[in-house]
Parts: structure tokens; C-alpha cells; sequence
């Protein structure tokens, strides 16, 4: 163990007595007051926001393969949390702040929860949590490290703090050779780190009835159709807007509207018509025929359905200010250049790897909105965009069945035990 290290575990020792006498004087921890699910208990820490859409899709691919096991994610205090990870599977999965990176807290979090392994999502390091964790001899595993280790909450660091905790790890997963590279350098042990790609959502594709899709494409007549997906309130103006500048290139053009509500399909059809749209409903049994310029997808589960249908595809809850995005996954998966806003904090890093690709693109209002529409109207343009889109998703899926089959291993060996 390096000087900087023990330095560090000294000093967090003495502040983790300070804080239990006070959280004696107040009660009980939170963590306390929940049980621990029976059973083995994958234990997940997300580094940070971006770190939760890998670890829902571990959990959703994890938990298709095992239905016995419980899952427990923490992330650092403070940290903003989407929750949905929580749908990804039927078993227990809960969501707690990590404990305090001090050897007593660590200490009492691992003897109530017993993990029966720990995956580390990303390359931030809390030093506390992670000796502790090692010394109890439980599976250490980093999983989609993307860039050099650090220490969490600090700007600076001893090197061989680093060289330490890296060494710590039984496997450690990266995105890129680079970062191996990279890690290596930082003391990472080179044979048991590899770069298998980033974990990333889409190694699920929707499901859609064959028989509704030729029916619809039927219906469709070869016309050029759009889809706006998970749209919310304020985006419906905007992207009819778009519609109509780009109606003026291709005037039998459809777009799909398939909002985030589907209970807000009767009020989105009204506020269409009456601003001049002729408009039709799904929910209404009605079908976009000839005459029909907007068409509302507004029956539940049927996504699947119109990404097939539609070679361009805008995702919504994007472009208001205070919107966090929507997974583009689902759409590149099945082969629809992406079009998006701004507002994706829930889901950045995964547009930012799409945009770089060529595969998505971000618009800012209708008039850019419209722009890129009527660009990507041209065949060639929008097929050399969802290629690029499909190579990602399969890339993201192979890194995921890669790391998912190590994760089972280590639980099967646990259970030799």
C-alpha cells in the first residue's frame, strides 16, 4: 500500500469517528433500515450520472439471465438519479448514496448488505470503499471506463494512490484501446484489462408484429414518413413547424408523432387541427391515409412499429429548456438516423458518441429542425447515418454480453463456495 494511500485511509478513519458520534446522537442510518434481499446481491456503484444508463443495462441484460439475484446501486451523494434502472427487472433492485468513503462507514455497509460482487462503473475512485471492499475478498470488477482513474473529490493526487487502487481490481473492462493504454500507465495491471467496447443501451431491439408493419407500409403507399418520438408538451408546435418547411420539398411527406404520454394524444390531435393539420389517430382506430399530413401514434408498445417504418427519426424531450433526453438506442438499433436537441443530460454521452459517429445529429429549433429533415430526405444521406447508428449498437450489445458473461461466471464460483 502506497504512503499517499495510507496517509489518505488515516485521515478518513479519524473523520469517519467524528461522523458516527454524531450519527449516534441522531439514529440509525438509512442504509440500516433496509433489509437486504435473500439471495446473491450484485452490488453496482456508478461513478457518476452518466454511469446509470450502463448499469440499467447490465441489470435488464443480467437479470434476463438470472432471476435469483437481487441488485443494489449506489452512487456518490448528491449525484441526480434517474430511477429507471429500477424497471429493468422484476427482481429487488434499490438504490442507496454510497456510504461515506471512510473505513467505518464502508466497514458497516458492507457487513449489513454482504455483496456478492462489486462492479465499479467508470474510472472514479473512492479509496475507502474500494480497499474495504478488496479485503473482504469480493469479486472487483470495473466495468466502461472511459477515460484515466482519479480519486473522487480530489483534484489532485498521489500517483501511487492510484497505482494501488487500480491494482485492486480482478478485471478491469474499458471502451477503448486507448484507455487501456492509458490505465496501464496509471498502474493497472495489463492482463487483467482489455477494451471490449462501452456499455451502452440497444442490445435489445423493440419488438414489432410483422403483420402490423406490412399492413401499415401498405397503407403508406411508399410515401416518405418522419417520426418524432417521446415528445413532450411545447415540442408538438415545433416539430410540426419543421413539417411544414419540409412538406414544401416533398409534399406527400408524413410525420409520426408518438408521444411521451400516449394519454396525450387526444389534446396533441386537437391542437393540430386546429392550427390546420388534417390529422389522424392510432388510439382512434383511424389510419393515415393520402390525405392524412400527421399522424398521432398514440397506442402504448407499439415503438417498434414506427422506428421500422420511418428512416428518420426525431427524439424528443430535447428541445425545452429543462428536458433530459430520451435513449437514442432504441432508434439506431433499427436503423433510423437520429435527430435530436440540446437538453439529453440524461443521456449524453451516448448522443455525444452518435454525433461524433455521424449517426445522430443536434438541432437547436423548428428552422434547424427543418434543415436537417430535408437533407436527411435523401435516401443515401439518412442510409449512411443509421449505418452508423446500427455499428454502434451492436458494438454496445457485444460489450455488454461480454461483460454480462464474466459477471456470471463470478456469481456461479460464489456459489461453489
Amino acid at each position: 500500500m502506497s504512503l499517499g494511500l495510507k496517509i489518505y485511509l488515516a485521515n478518513a478513519k479519524r473523520a469517519g469517528a467524528r461522523a458516527l458520534q454524531e450519527q449516534q446522537a441522531h439514529g440509525d442510518t438509512a442504509q440500516k433500515r433496509l433489509a437486504r434481499p435473500a439471495g446473491q446481491l450484485v452490488w453496482l456503484h456508478a461513478s457518476n450520472a452518466e454511469e446509470i444508463s450502463p448499469v440499467q443495462e447490465l441489470i435488464r441484460a443480467l437479470a434476463a439471465e438470472r432471476n435469483d439475484v437481487s441488485f443494489l446501486v449506489t452512487t456518490p451523494e448528491n449525484t441526480p438519479v434517474d430511477l429507471r434502472f429500477q424497471d429493468s427487472c422484476d427482481q429487488p433492485c434499490l438504490h442507496l448514496p454510497a456510504p461515506a468513503d471512510t473505513p467505518q462507514h464502508v466497514a458497516e455497509f458492507l457487513e449489513h448488505w454482504c455483496p456478492t460482487i462489486a462492479i465499479w462503473a467508470g474510472s472514479t475512485l473512492r479509496p475507502a470503499l474500494l480497499v474495504e471492499t478488496h479485503a473482504r475478498n469480493l469479486p472487483l470488477m470495473m466495468v466502461d471506463a472511459r477515460c484515466r482513474a482519479r480519486i473522487d473529490g480530489r483534484k489532485r493526487w498521489k500517483t501511487g494512490m492510484i497505482i494501488a487502487l487500480l491494482a485492486l481490481f480482478d478485471r478491469i473492462l474499458v471502451g477503448k484501446p486507448e484507455v487501456v493504454r492509458r490505465l496501464v500507465r496509471q498502474g493497472a495491471i495489463p492482463e487483467k484489462t482489455e477494451a471490449c467496447g462501452l456499455l451502452e443501451e440497444g442490445a435489445t431491439t423493440l419488438f414489432c408484429d410483422d403483420r402490423d408493419r406490412d399492413e401499415m407500409a401498405a397503407l403508406l403507399a411508399a410515401r416518405p414518413v418522419w417520426l418524432a418520438v417521446k415528445t413532450v408538451d411545447g415540442e408538438g408546435p415545433i416539430v410540426a413547424t419543421a413539417h411544414r418547411a419540409a412538406s414544401r420539398l416533398s409534399h406527400r411527406l408524413l410525420l409520426v408523432i408518438s408521444p411521451m404520454d400516449s394519454a396525450s394524444g387526444d389534446a396533441l390531435a386537437e391542437s393540430l387541427t386546429k392550427d390546420g393539420w388534417l390529422v389522424a389517430q392510432r388510439s382512434k382506430g383511424q389510419d393515415p391515409d393520402e390525405h392524412i399530413q400527421i399522424y398521432i401514434a398514440d397506442t402504448p408498445d407499439e415503438l417498434g412499429l414506427w422506428l421500422r417504418l420511418a428512416p428518420v427519426c426525431f427524439i424528443g424531450n430535447s428541445l425545452i429548456k429543462g428536458g433530459k433526453g430520451c435513449s437514442p438506442f432504441e432508434a439506431s438499433a433499427l436503423g433510423s438516423a437520429i435527430l435530436h436537441g440540446p437538453y439529453v443530460d440524461s443521456y449524453r454521452t451516448g448522443y455525444a458518441r452518435l454525433d461524433t459517429a455521424g449517426a445522430a445529429r443536434e438541432v437547436r429549433d423548428a428552422p434547424d429542425l427543418a434543415t436537417n429533415l430535408q437533407e436527411l430526405l435523401a435516401p443515401d444521406i439518412a442510409a449512411a447515418m443509421a449505418h452508423a447508428g446500427w455499428a454502434i449498437s451492436t458494438s454496445g450489445a457485444e460489450a455488454v454480453d461480454h461483460t454480462v458473461g464474466l459477471i456470471l461466471q463470478t456469481l456461479a464460483k460464489a456459489e461453489e463456495r
